[in-house]
């Protein structure tokens, strides 16, 4: 898998996605309820089809477990005061087409049940999400967190070091399934 991956990484980095990989195991993620809750708090709660409350009600655990390979895709990217903002914007949407790419790339080398969870909220419609259903239904993706996935303590435990509030870099952190 390790070798699958890195290639995979590579040929989505060469079609401009700053991009990295690294894989894990379905035992050493952490879910909490607790970081279901941070869901509940957000301004967006309510209002994005791919958050909660919108999002089926499985058990998520079970689900990833049913998968043979796990990775974390990430961005991470230098800040500053003066770009942190755009940064921020920019490294959700870099991370969710990224890892659709990745899904493409499994895809076409028979992986039919690829799945992904990225880092943040979709923002894929830049107004927002309609009112009645999601306009992107193919491409938009639930956050990993709205699994109540613990992704720093997660990612933690095979190196992936991701720092809370962001000093130097942001990281964004997605899963992907296959």
């Amino acid at each position: 898998m390790e070798k699958e991956l890195e290639q995979m990484v590579k040929d989505v980095r060469q079609k401009g996605y700053p991009i990295y990989g690294i894989c894990t195991k379905a035992e050493d993620l952490i879910f909490e309820e607790r970081v279901k809750m941070n869901c509940f708090y957000c301004g967006k709660y309510n209002t994005n089809w791919k958050c909660p409350p919108q999002i089926p009600n499985i058990d998520y655990r079970k689900l990833i477990s049913e998968f043979d390979y796990i990775a974390y895709i990430y961005v991470k990217e230098k800040i500053g005061k003066s770009n942190f903002e755009q940064i921020r914007r920019e490294s959700n949407i870099y991370l969710h087409r990224a890892l659709l790419e990745c899904e493409k790339w499994l895809y076409q080398r028979d992986n039919s049940t690829v799945l992904s969870f990225i880092g943040g909220s979709c923002r894929l419609c830049k107004n927002g999400c309609a009112l009645d259903k999601c306009a992107n239904p193919y491409q938009s993706r639930t956050p990993v967190e709205a699994l109540g996935l613990n992704v720093v303590k997660s990612a933690k435990r095979v190196g992936l070091e991701i720092v809370f509030p962001p000093t130097d870099y942001m990281m964004r952190v997605g899963l992907l399934l296959w």
